[in-house]
């Protein structure tokens, strides 16, 4: 059975998800522990070492980012609980950690526990480090600095900016980077595409999402053609067509 916290400053927020995991997950979680603040859940996670943090972003006394900054070698899987937040809820997408929006949907908590209970081993391995991602992706200058990149033996970490290209292989994308780096994970192209819209990456073709910071030519070729790309490591790529308008808007800044 997984052993999960909940810490919230609301004690309704916390006494409404509690019903619900006792009646959508009856036999499968037990809430252990609860705590009102960033100062009580450091002392909740550190004396009962929970399997699971359902974590409140915004306190009265901080953020769910200061509960994670205060922990060392933290080994418990992280799923935030929030109300809308774009800028928190990119900075948790780029650090692999899950989160549910307020007022939480029984499916989306459901679907939460069915990741974690499907990848338990690999999660709580490395949330130490994600965490460290975590916090360095929610610093005060707005901007996304790292993504971590999940595949079969674990994850990688890469710099925003390094990351050259994502190739789309079926249900499976190749993370093309710098140095000569390739991750490969099983994730679909689909899934990154509105995650990295806003940071400098453009869908060009059904396979293929540039980094614009790596494109160094465009040639137009023939009327009717989206024509091509010219990358850093020398790679060209077709541009769909359809997909040129926006990519050009995109890559002028217009």
């Amino acid at each position: 059975m997984i052993k999960a916290v909940i810490i919230d400053d609301e004690e309704r927020a916390r006494k409404l998800l509690k019903e619900m995991i006792g009646q959508l997950l009856l036999g499968r979680l037990n809430v252990i522990a609860e705590a009102d603040g960033v100062a009580t859940g450091v002392e909740v996670i550190t004396k009962h070492k929970p399997d699971m943090v359902f974590l409140d972003v915004q306190m009265h006394d901080g953020t769910g980012f200061d509960v994670l900054e205060k922990l060392k070698d933290l080994r418990s899987e992280i799923v935030f609980v929030t109300a809308y937040d774009q800028y928190a809820i990119q900075a948790i997408q780029f650090s692999a950690f899950g989160y549910l929006l307020k007022p939480i949907k029984p499916k989306a908590l459901f679907e939460v526990i069915e990741r974690f209970e499907t990848n338990r081993r690999e999660l709580i391995g490395g949330v130490d480090k994600r965490a460290r991602v975590l916090i360095e992706n929610y610093g005060d200058d707005g901007k996304i600095k790292k993504l971590i990149i999940n595949h079969m033996n674990g994850f990688d970490v890469s710099l925003v900016k390094d990351i050259m290209r994502l190739e789309g292989d079926g249900n499976y994308t190749n993370f093309i980077i710098t140095n000569n780096r390739r991750v490969i994970t099983s994730r679909t192209i689909g899934e990154y595409e509105e995650l990295l819209l806003n940071h400098g990456f453009y869908r060009i073709h059904q396979s293929t999402i540039a980094n614009l910071r790596h494109i160094t030519k465009y040639h137009k070729y023939q009327k009717g053609s989206g024509g091509q790309i010219e990358m850093t490591d020398g790679k060209l790529f077709n541009v769909s067509r359809y997909r040129k308008s926006g990519f050009m808007k995109n890559f002028l800044g217009e």
